[in-house]
Parts: structure tokens; sequence; C-alpha cells
């Protein structure tokens, strides 16, 4: 009798788990075939979406390389129209003074006397004036690169 009530739980245990292996098989297919269908549906949306994005990244990367460019070319043009106008306000306004070097005394009246010497001359004038055509120079070659004739 108890092999007879055995068999009988076994084969409705069988008979509820090859019920559940269906359903869950079942399930299993419906949710894949949903995945699928989402995926059909969705795939090309995604890839839109991201080719867009990378569209726009790498216009951003353009748009800050051409600005850091720009501004490095802005910043040698800058200095070298400073140093231009530093060198003519030098060569306009030099006094021939030097009272801003600071020597011991020992040296002072040979360095005056040198310096006197040198502004009487017109060699301190010509150093500044050797000096814009250094900076003439340079603007120019900087131009000619920045306008692309330095080939």
């Amino acid at each position: 009798m108890f092999t007879f009530f055995q068999s009988i739980f076994q084969s409705l245990l069988n008979g509820i788990s090859s019920i559940a292996q269906w359903f869950g098989s079942l399930l299993t297919n419906f949710f894949n075939a949903l995945k699928s269908f989402i995926t059909a549906i969705f795939g090309p949306i995604v890839l839109l979406v991201g080719g867009i994005w990378y569209l726009i990244t790498s216009i951003f990367n353009i748009v800050v390389l051409v600005i850091k460019v720009i501004l490095g070319l802005l910043g040698v043009v800058v200095a070298v129209i400073g140093g231009v106008i530093n060198t003519f306000s030098g060569l306009m306004g030099f006094s021939g003074s030097t009272s801003y070097y600071v020597l011991p005394s020992v040296y002072q009246q040979g360095f005056s006397a040198v310096t006197s010497l040198l502004g009487l001359s017109g060699f301190n004038t010509l150093a500044y004036i050797f000096a814009a055509f250094i900076w003439m120079g340079t603007a120019f070659a900087v131009i000619k690169i920045a306008g692309n004739g330095g080939n």
C-alpha cells in the first residue's frame, strides 16, 4: 500500500514538475520574443541616437581645438605687437638715464663714464633701432606664417 501511495505522489509531482517546466519555457520564449521585438523596433533608434551623440562630441572637440589654435595665435600676435610697442616706446622715450641700475659705489664712476660716452655717441639709440628692426622682422614672419605664406 505504501508503494501505491508513493507511486501516486511521484506521478503527481512529476506532472506538476512537467507543467512548471512547460510554463517556464513558455515564459522564457515569450520574454525572448518580446526582447527580440523591442530590439528590432528600438535598435535602430538607439543606434541613431548614439551616432548623433558621437557627431556632437566630435564637433565639440573640433570647436575646442579651433579655439585653442586661435587663442594660441592671438597670444603670439599680442606678444609680438607688445614687443614692438615696447621697443618703439623705448626708442622714442629713452632719456639715457641709468638711474634704475644699482651698482656698488666703486664701479659707479666707471659705469657712468661709459654710459655717458655711449649716450653721446648714439649707440644706445642704435640698439633700439636694431631692436625695432628685429621686432618688425619677427612680426613679418609671424604674419607670413599665420597667413599660410610660409610654406
